[in-house]
């Protein structure tokens, strides 16, 4: 699939030669003109045949002499056509990338994903999948660097939030300045250009309506393009929601996922809380660091050797978010994990904790660029905003946006409008998915959103994260029956009928209180982290 990729690659530099040209009058003429479509015949199996396609775009559609990129996508026609629209799926992150090789390494197993989806609709409706401009893992000219970076803590200082944030934007703004040196336009890279992506390739392609299949950011990419072009929404199915004006996490919402957490935590015989409960622990440990940060000798989880690390108050917030031991950012396991993690705080292990810094912040820490620019440019509104910063939950947990914070005001590409975030009753079918113990959007964004679509059904998956329709798949067998049953229905609102309103998983199976500490697990596990997304991505 390498192979496949590659000579695609090749044949678009082929078309593409003299594109680099500094003679703006050579450019005009070598390069492919807007709308033009690069494609060539994609099979993944037996049964999922199309193209992989590169359309030609104006790098940033508000100026007339715009460079032209190009946006890369897969079609495949409906294997038997019932004049239903096309289901575009679009991907989260933003910076998550569908390909072929992806598509067919997912088809290749046997449980439930989000391909096995693709295979399902493309039986009667045409399936399209969007990649998002710019991405560095897709065919494509001009991809957008990767990551930017920001210079790390001083290892004998404790982690503050604020010099935390002051590194992020000077990282952020140097990558900026090499981009601007290598002539890209990162005005382009906002939610309105690639909205219009997606209305460029349904024009092409004829498509009067669409339907749209989104979890996490692709959720709302697709409630971006509700908004725009409403009349060409035929349904959506969107997982992990994420409305216009949630690109902040609320402190609430997630100390709401720790709430549960805790409830859980309480009816479990495997692990004993103290009297002030799982959260009054979590509270007493970071009011007690805010006095005074604690000096620890820990050793590094790889290498071996010892140093000492000095441990605040921001930095048990940073880490109460991230991955603990082999777990993903979006597992049970995380969670199944993470009262023991607090309690050993609580008990001034500081250990796991040390190990973890010290691994951690000799290093550069890297952010995405794409998701940067793009989430950037979605914002919030200053009525939220103000909101959120007078949530009780912020006391405990700080500022659980600072990538956003620290990085808005020098983000180059423009910002939507406060009329653009604010929703408005839809008649538009969807189908909502969302977990209760989804850390990345709390649930509460699904039962905001519900609100505005009459037409609308929520799935909600108890015990479920941010990856809640996994868990769901992984209980139900049917699920993706309800799912496909939702796109071949005429009438939504009948599928609605046969489609549950709540999936209840199993309780979480805590880490047993007498089991080896975390610090002991760790030096004993592979050194590798499967996930090591800064807390800002999604």
């Amino acid at each position: 699939m390498f192979e496949h990729s590659a000579r695609f690659s090749l044949l678009l530099l082929i078309t593409w030669i003299g594109f680099h040209s500094p003679v703006s009058n050579v450019h005009a003429q070598s390069a492919p003109a807007v709308g033009s479509i690069l494609t060539q015949p994609c099979q993944i199996g037996a049964q999922l045949r199309g193209e992989e396609a590169l359309m030609v775009v104006p790098e940033n559609r508000t100026a007339a002499s715009s460079r032209h990129i190009t946006v890369h996508y897969i079609r495949f026609p409906a294997r038997e056509p019932s004049g239903q629209p096309p289901v575009f799926f679009l991907p989260g992150g933003p910076g998550e990338a569908v390909t072929v090789d992806k598509i067919t390494e997912g088809l290749q197993q046997k449980r439930y994903n989000k391909y096995a989806e693709m295979r399902a609709f493309n039986q009667f409706r045409d399936v399209v999948i969007v990649n998002q401009r710019g991405n560095s893992h897709v065919p494509g000219v001009q991809q957008l660097p990767e990551m930017w970076f920001a210079q790390p803590g001083k290892r004998l200082e404790p982690m503050s939030f604020d010099k935390t944030a002051q590194r992020m934007s000077d990282g952020l703004q140097k990558t900026i300045r090499i981009c601007q040196d290598l002539q890209f336009d990162l005005k382009g890279y906002d939610i309105q250009h690639l909205v219009d992506d997606v209305e460029a390739i349904r024009q092409a392609h004829g498509y009067e309506q669409i339907a749209f299949r989104g979890g996490s950011f692709g959720s709302q990419w697709a409630l971006a393009y509700l908004k725009q072009y409403p009349q060409h929404v035929e349904r959506m199915l969107l997982s992990g929601i994420e409305p216009l004006n949630h690109t902040y996490d609320s402190p609430n919402g997630i100390w709401n996922v720790f709430e549960r957490v805790e409830a859980q935590a309480q009816k479990s015989s495997s692990i004993k809380l103290p009297e002030v409960g799982l959260l009054g622990a979590l509270k007493a440990v970071i009011t007690k660091l805010e006095e005074q940060p604690v000096r620890v000798r820990g050793r590094h989880p790889r290498r071996g050797g010892a140093a000492e690390i000095v441990i605040g108050a921001d930095d048990v917030r940073y880490y109460l978010r991230r991955p603990i031991l082999n777990s993903s950012v979006h597992s049970r396991r995380l969670l199944e994990l993470w009262p023991k993690m607090v309690l050993e705080l609580y008990q001034e292990d500081y250990q796991y904790l040390a190990a973890k810094i010290i691994d951690d912040r000799p290093d550069l820490t890297q952010h995405p660029l794409l998701l940067t620019l793009v989430d950037n440019s979605l914002g919030i509104t200053d009525q939220r905003l103000k909101l959120l910063e007078k949530e009780e939950a912020r006391r405990w947990l700080g500022d659980v946006n600072l990538l956003y914070t620290a990085t808005q005001a020098v983000t180059p590409t423009p910002t939507v409008s406060d009329a653009f975030r604010q929703f408005k009753e839809y008649e538009t079918p969807v189908l909502l998915i969302h977990g209760t113990l989804d850390r990345s959007t709390p649930i509460e964004n699904a039962q905001e959103l519900l609100i505005y679509f009459p037409r609308g059904h929520l799935i909600t998956v108890q015990g479920g994260t941010h990856a809640a329709h996994h868990h769901a798949a992984s209980f139900d067998p049917r699920f993706l029956e309800y799912l496909t049953d939702f796109f071949i229905t005429t009438n939504p609102t009948d599928a609605f009928q046969r489609i549950p309103e709540k999936i209840t998983l199993p309780p979480l199976q805590f880490e047993a209180s007498g089991s080896p500490s975390l610090f002991t697990q760790l030096t004993e596990a592979p050194a590798n982290e499967p996930d090591n997304q800064p807390p800002g991505s999604r």
